[in-house]
């Protein structure tokens, strides 16, 4: 029986310290990327992606693209547009990730107002998109369709409500088109100032800040129902309502669609509810899901949960 030397513990101790320091600098990034510090975040990404296996390390450059693209500076917006399409040009249409990086550059030109580029983009995100890549699409379809006016475009957008539909038309094109070859991602170009994310507008949203950069969300604790029970005194003095928080991640004009939102995080195990506020004119359907004691467990949940399936929220204290 083989016994370690010294040097071989001392090598895996050293690449278990590793492991746990990269891990520890993708936590730092994410963190500082909910909390909306997005220099920080832009330059945790650039420290920790390198060390990404290929298979990951596309996915951490476009969280480092969004975190420069909402620095503010019309620079760095202009650096993180260059670095998407140097992304996108090295992906394989294949991946999953090759679908977030249209669909971003889509944003990115609605952003720039070029809105025929962002409509091709668009219809290349959702014929290249998988099925969990479906409710960010929606959104976006919405914000692009607003100002360009293309039945292509229609078509595509109308067939995320159709799943079968859709898949149907992707197995049809990829038999026409040859695969493309894998590429390894590699280093972003240097890095300057920061940019101004584009984040995805939330569907029929109103102007409430509902669809604003992303704020950390709580963990979902179904609430419990309080149920009567025998020999209670007919007159009991009323406990005030605990405080909790909660994310919202939609407001919605008509039910329909926030029905859908509902549907679609319910098959990614996110459980959501649905909440009637009624106004002067209308009913607004609010999406919200949580309920956490505190603001931080909120925001863990969503960094965790929403964030990487780049689902917008924000946090509310409700009393």
């Amino acid at each position: 029986m083989k016994f370690w030397n010294v040097r071989r513990v001392a090598a895996v101790l050293l690449s278990v310290f590793a492991a746990s320091a990269f891990a520890q600098s993708m936590a730092d990034a994410h963190k500082a990327y909910v909390a909306g510090n997005w220099k920080e975040a832009a330059d945790a990404y650039e420290v920790a992606c390198p060390k990404e296996p290929d298979s990951l390390r596309a996915e951490c450059y476009l969280w480092d693209i969004l975190a420069l693209s909402q620095t503010g500076s019309a620079q760095s917006f202009k650096i993180a547009g260059k670095r998407l399409d140097s992304l996108i040009q090295t992906t394989n249409p294949q991946r999953a990730i090759y679908a977030d990086l249209m669909m971003t550059s889509a944003q990115f030109r609605l952003y720039l107002g070029k809105y025929d580029k962002a409509a091709e983009d668009l219809i290349q995100a959702i014929e290249t998109s998988h099925p969990h890549q479906a409710i960010v699409l929606q959104k976006v379809c919405q914000a692009v369709k607003a100002k360009v006016k293309s039945d292509e475009l229609n078509d595509r957008c109308n067939l995320l409500n159709n799943p079968d539909s859709l898949a149907a038309m992707q197995k049809s094109k990829a038999a026409t088109v040859a695969p493309a070859e894998p590429a390894k991602v590699s280093a972003p170009a240097p890095k300057k100032d920061s940019t101004i994310a584009v984040q995805p507008p939330v569907a029929d949203s109103t102007p409430s800040k509902v669809a604003e950069q992303p704020k950390p969300t709580p963990a979902v604790v179904p609430t419990a129902t309080a149920t009567p029970t025998a020999n209670v005194p007919a007159v009991t003095k009323a406990e005030p309502a605990p405080e909790y928080w909660t994310l919202q991640l939609g407001a919605f004009g008509t039910k329909s669609n926030a029905d859908l939102l509902v549907t679609n995080l319910k098959k990614l195990k996110i459980s959501c509810t649905i909440i009637e506020q009624p106004r002067a004119e209308r009913t607004l359907y609010l999406v919200q899901t949580g309920r956490f004691e505190t603001k931080e467990q909120a925001v863990d949940f969503a960094a965790n949960k929403l964030v990487p399936l780049k689902i917008e929220y924000q946090p509310l204290l409700k009393r």
